[in-house]
Order: structure tokens, then sequence, then C-alpha cells
């Protein structure tokens, strides 16, 4: 199962597992993806739905961000795609359900291997079938999420990929690109550890050779494509070398100090501009910000 993805192979793992359930007539509990952004939940739930579909099952993806409220959901989607239907529901980034639909979640998934869950809604009911229907959530922000509903879900997490991974991601998905020597590990050690990345990556360099018109893709055109697109190493961005310029310069900051020097609010660093830096080891937190020997060596390469 799951032969066309690349690595995740503890998820591979358990979502076969949960498949193989399916098609032997058991119930699969409501699944959560958990990962960070770019890691493939949405990919993987889709070939979950393909390894347990049949002719009449469909896939149904609910941005949970879009849901106002318990009425709306039960209104526009429940009774309209899913009850009474062979469906995979996938609710994406599900730590933004509305805290009323959480409530009703509750009870729903509350399950406890029971076939048929019927809440009440308003002056009527609504029955989630587990024989018809499986239900996936998937976030990148599991902490965000209502503690008693997590305990609900089964949880499978994602890992980040390897470097191999990344080649092979990126080599599946245009495999008429033939890489000159080297050119592989170069483009990989920019990207930022997910699959998302990779594909982005790919589909830049598939749009320069058939500019360009060529198949193989060598240094020499790696090096003319990172000058043309500002591509640093390790996946980092202009902001990131910013604060890295900044904790250089004064040797330690505050968060507030580089909310001001970057023009970024203190959350916005913290989870965007920070977790690559420090996933890297190029920056520390003490208290305050402090760029690493590493990360003013690679400043240093940067500069050049």
């Amino acid at each position: 199962m799951f032969k066309h993805l690349i690595g995740q192979e503890k998820v591979k793992s358990r979502l076969g597992f949960y498949a193989r359930c399916h098609k032997a007539g058991i119930i699969v509990p409501p699944i959560m993806l958990n990962a960070a952004k770019g890691l493939g939940k949405t990919a993987f739930a889709e070939a979950f739905h393909d390894e347990t579909k049949t002719k009449d099952r469909k896939y149904v993806e609910v941005n949970c961000g879009s849901i106002r409220n318990t009425e709306t959901f039960f209104e526009q989607v429940f009774m309209t795609s899913i009850a009474g239907e062979e469906r995979t529901v996938l609710f994406d980034e599900c730590h933004a359900l509305p805290k009323d639909l959480t409530n009703v979640f509750l009870t729903a998934f509350n399950t406890e291997g029971a076939k048929r869950k019927q809440v009440s809604i308003g002056e009527g009911h609504a029955t989630f079938d587990f024989t018809k229907q499986i239900y996936l959530f998937a976030t990148t922000e599991l902490h965000k999420l209502f503690a008693p509903l997590k305990d609900r879900l089964t949880a499978i997490d994602f890992k980040q990929y390897n470097g191999k991974e990344l080649a092979a991601i990126m080599t599946n998905k245009a495999n008429w690109i033939k890489y000159g020597d080297g050119v592989l590990e170069s483009v990989v050690d920019t990207l930022r550890g997910n699959a998302r990345s990779a594909i982005n990556r790919v589909l830049m360099i598939e749009r320069w050779c058939e500019l360009n018109r060529i198949s193989t893709f060598d240094l020499k055109n790696w090096k003319a494509m990172q000058d043309q697109h500002g591509i640093l190493p390790y996946g980092l961005v202009d902001v990131e070398v910013q604060i890295l310029s900044a904790l250089q310069k004064r040797g330690s900051c505050s968060l507030q100090m580089l909310s001001a020097i970057t023009g970024m609010s203190r959350q916005a660093i913290q989870l965007e501009a920070e977790n690559n830096l420090l996933r890297k080891g190029f920056m520390e937190i003490d208290g305050k910000r402090k760029i690493t020997s590493k990360g003013s060596n690679i400043l240093k390469t940067i500069k050049a």
C-alpha cells in the first residue's frame, strides 16, 4: 500500500493496518494525522481513501477554518454530502473547529467500538454511521485541539523527511529530468525538510528546463537558478538571515527586539521564522535569542 508515496514508513504501516481492517468489515476509529506543514497529511489522507474506496465511496475534505458553527456544518456539509453515504471525510486543520461543533464531536466520536452514534442537533438529530464513514482529522497544531476531543482520536505522527527521501520525491515528480553529478544533493540542502518544499523546487526546475529546452539539469544551471531566484542554503529565507544578522551584531536579542527589527509580529517570528533556525541549530533560546557558532558560519557563507 501507498507505494507511490515516499518515506513515512510508520505512517504507511499504521494506515495500512486500518485499511485492512476496513476491508475486513472492522470499524476504523477516527484518526488524527499530526504533522508539521508540508509533510503530506492531505496526500496520505487521499491515498488512504484510495485504498479503502468502493464505487460508492467518495472523499470529502472539510476546511475547518471555514466552518462558522454547528448549524453551518450540519446543514451545508453533513446532511448534503455525508449522512447515510459511504464517505471518507477529512477534517483539515481541525484545531480551527468552532467550539460548539467540537462539543458535538465529543459525543459523536465517543464510540468505544459502536457502529453508529446519534447526536442531537437543535430539534433534530444526526447519525454518524461508522460502517459507512471513515473520519480523518489533520492538524499542524495539535496543542490547540481541545484535549477531550484529542483523546477520542487515534493519533498518527509524521516525521521530517531525510535528504534521500526528498531527492526521491523530486525524481519521482519529474522523472524526465536528469541531474548532473552532485546537483540533487545541493538542491536538497536548500529544502526545508518537507515534501511540499521538494515538490515546489522540482516544479521550478521543471520550468527552468522547459524554458531552456534542456533535459539535464547540471550544476551550472543550478547556480544560475540560485542567483536568479535568490535561493539560500539550508532553506533559509531573507527574514531568517535578517534575524541571524541581528543576533550576530547584537550578541542576543529579546523577542520584542527581533519583532521591531524585522517588522514581524512576535507570534509570526515564533511560529514561522524561528522554527527552521532552531531546527538547523543556527540559533538558540536561553531567555533571549542567541546565534550559535554554526549560525555564524553559515551567515559568513551567505554574505560571501
